[in-house]
């Protein structure tokens, strides 16, 4: 086995530092400036789109789901979106900053229903960076049939984990957020439930994976 050993005197090294350099530069300064653009391009867009009038058709192994988004409404005294999903509703709060749904939970015990979560949740950080990540915990204690007690913990967090092209039936859809979630409730035992959406701009969701199940975008309409 051989090796071979360069050796460079410094006036070559000054001279290749020379040469090196500047072109070097130009390309890093370029590709900070592309970059810098692409997150702009990308903070400015519409991940998930509320406008009313939109429909969303999914293929979840042979069954199909529908989300349509219905309007305004008003609830846990808040202004909010409804998307009716298969019909039933979901209630939304969008904002610069946040987008967050109402989250509410039962539980019944001697023929009477005890609230254990009623509140809106934390969903999504926007703009969307890839690398970010969010936590929100809900805790409350909940007396039942005046001597019992339940603790219930609700956590959901949620990590950027990349951008990607997407194909579903629907067509393909690039620069998609990859986001990775992990929502654990605890009511008298703990349930944990990790899954994977794709989200892309001016469409919303594209694809979710939980598990063994993968549901898809088949058709959609933004409106109005």
């Amino acid at each position: 086995m051989s090796r071979e050993v360069r050796k460079m005197n410094l006036k070559d090294e000054s001279a290749f530092r020379f040469s090196l350099h500047p072109s070097a530069f130009f390309l890093l300064a370029l590709l900070a400036l592309s970059c810098s653009e692409m997150m702009m391009h990308r903070s400015s867009q519409d991940y998930f789109p509320l406008a009313e009038g939109s429909q969303w058709k999914y293929l979840l192994g042979n069954d199909t789901t529908y989300y349509e988004v219905l309007g305004d409404s008003s609830i846990g005294g808040r202004s909010c979106i409804v998307l009716g999903v298969d019909f039933l509703p979901e209630f939304w709060l969008k904002e610069p900053t946040e987008i967050r749904k109402f989250f509410f939970r039962t539980i019944s015990r001697g023929g009477d229903e005890y609230t254990l979560e009623e509140r809106y949740g934390l969903v999504y950080i926007l703009p969307f960076v890839e690398g970010n990540y969010w936590q929100e915990t809900f805790t409350d204690t909940v007396e039942i049939l005046g001597t019992d007690t339940v603790f219930y913990r609700h956590k959901l967090g949620a990590r950027i984990a990349g951008i990607e092209n997407i194909t579903t039936p629907a067509g393909s859809f690039r620069n998609c957020y990859r986001i990775e979630f992990a929502d654990s409730i605890q009511e008298f035992e703990l349930v944990h439930t990790a899954y994977t959406e794709w989200l892309a701009p001016g469409v919303g969701l594209v694809k979710r994976v939980c598990g063994t199940e993968e549901l898809e975008l088949a058709e959609y309409r933004i409106g109005p």
